[in-house]
Formats: C-alpha cells, sequence, structure tokens
C-alpha cells in the first residue's frame, strides 16, 4: 500500500470528533473535520471496518463510534516505545 492510499489519518480525524461529541450527523462531521474532503463513501468504508455505525435518520446518516473504533483510536494514540 502507498502512503497516499492509507486512510488511517482521515479515519482518526473522524473518530477523534465522534469520541469528543458523541453521535453526529455526516453533514456535521464533514464541517468539523476539514483537512479531509469526506463523502459518504469514505464513512461507509469506516463502517465497513466496523469503525463507526450509520444509522439514517430524517434525511442523512447519523454517525457513533463503535468499541472497534475506540480502540483503533486508543491504538494508535498510544506513545511508541523508542527503539
Amino acid at each position: 500500500m502507498r502512503s497516499i492510499d492509507d486512510d488511517t489519518p482521515m479515519q482518526l480525524a473522524v473518530l477523534r470528533k465522534l469520541r469528543e461529541w458523541g453521535p453526529l450527523p455526516e453533514s456535521d462531521v464533514s464541517r468539523m473535520v476539514k483537512d479531509f474532503m469526506l463523502v459518504t463513501d469514505d464513512l461507509r468504508a469506516m463502517a465497513d471496518e466496523g469503525y463507526v455505525d450509520m444509522a439514517f435518520v430524517g434525511d442523512e446518516y447519523v454517525l457513533s463510534m463503535t468499541m472497534l473504533g475506540r480502540l483503533f483510536l486508543e491504538q494508535h494514540e498510544q506513545p511508541t516505545p523508542d527503539a
């Protein structure tokens, strides 16, 4: 995998917002994570990986973090041991 294909920074940014705010509509997440151009397919990929749940409420998806998403976020926020 090339580094350009790595979605981890985008995924971590989304998960951090969900941890901070709780469940959020897709449009709010897109506005809050300004460093990335998010589309529904990006968020569906995160749902397919098990990091978020997507529920259609009203006229858009509402995202909430799963336990796997919380563990993924915590794993990437741990300091790496010195080699």
